[in-house]
C-alpha cells in the first residue's frame, strides 16, 4: 500500500493502483493454473502406478506358484493356483486370457477390483522349463505388455 505523496500540492488517497491489482491477479492466476495442471498429472501418475502394481502383483503370484509347483506338474495347458482372496483360479497357457481379482486395502475394509490380461507360456527343454508371462493392465491387449521370464530347473538327479 502506498503512502500518500503530495503531487502538485494535492495529497493522494492511500490505496492500490489498477496496475498493481492487475499484476497481483496475474500472479495468482498463473499459480492456480499451474496447480490445476499438476493435479491432473498427479492423478494420471497415480492411476498408472496402480495399474503397474496390479500387473507386477499378478506376475509375482503366478511366477511364485510356478516355482513352488512340483516339476512334473508344471506343464503347458492349465495352471491352477490361489488368487489374492484365497479362491482357486485356473490360468490357461498358450492363449491370451483375463484374470480378475479383488485386493483388500490397508484398512482391511476397502476392496479394489482389478483385471489384467495375460499370456502365459511354459516350454520344456531338457531339464529346464521356461515360463514367460506377458501382462497388460485391464481388458485391453493393445500396447506393449510387461514381460516376465523365469527358468525352472529340475534339480533331481537323473536315474
Amino acid at each position: 500500500m502506498k503512502q500518500p505523496i503530495p503531487i502538485f500540492g494535492k495529497k493522494q488517497k492511500p490505496g492500490f493502483t489498477l496496475i498493481e491489482i492487475l499484476l497481483a491477479l496475474l500472479v495468482v492466476t498463473i499459480g492456480v493454473v499451474t496447480m490445476a495442471g499438476l493435479l491432473g498429472s498427479s492423478l494420471d501418475a497415480g492411476d498408472k502406478a496402480s495399474k503397474d502394481l496390479h500387473v507386477v502383483s499378478f506376475a509375482d503370484m503366478v511366477l511364485n506358484h510356478c516355482h513352488a509347483e512340483d516339476w512334473e506338474n508344471l506343464m503347458p495347458g492349465t495352471l491352477t493356483l490361489k488368487d489374492y482372496a484365497g479362491n482357486s483360479t485356473t490360468l490357461t497357457t498358450g492363449t491370451t486370457d483375463h484374470f480378475s481379482s479383488e485386493a483388500v486395502g490397508k484398512d482391511g475394509r476397502s476392496i479394489e477390483r482389478f483385471t489384467v490380461s495375460y499370456q502365459l507360456n511354459i516350454q520344456k527343454s531338457g531339464r529346464v522349463k521356461t515360463v514367460t508371462l506377458r501382462v497388460w493392465p485391464g481388458y485391453d491387449i493393445n500396447g506393449t505388455p510387461r514381460i516376465f521370464h523365469t527358468e525352472i530347473y529340475d534339480w533331481k538327479k537323473s536315474e
